[in-house]
């Protein structure tokens, strides 16, 4: 595994409250230094920046998961979103309902 800058091993106290990253898409990204390079697909946790073919299975395994996570976190942003607008039609003709029955 290839590091460009190192940090201190979290200590038990803060080990759980460090963010590694707010999206999937902030994980995985494509090396673009020079335009006929063949592209190097890498990791980048915490402004670290890792070299993902020489990640072990684990590690696969673990941004596998958490692909899954955000996937599933967006399906259901989508389907909350979805709700949201359902409700709001929902009272808007309850309320026209009302107020025409209460004339």
């Amino acid at each position: 595994m290839t590091k460009r800058k190192t940090r201190p091993k979290p200590t038990q106290d803060n080990e759980i409250t460090e963010t590694v990253s707010d999206s999937a898409e902030d994980v995985i990204t494509t090396s673009t230094a020079q335009a006929e390079a063949p592209k190097t697909p890498k990791i980048v946790i915490d402004g670290v920046e890792y070299d993902a073919s020489t990640l072990s299975d684990p590690a696969k395994g673990a941004i596998a998961s958490l692909q899954f996570a955000e996937a599933k976190l967006m399906a259901l942003q989508n389907e909350l979103a979805v709700c949201q607008t359902a409700r709001f039609a929902y009272i808007k003709s309850l309320k026209a309902e009302l107020e025409g029955t209460a004339e």
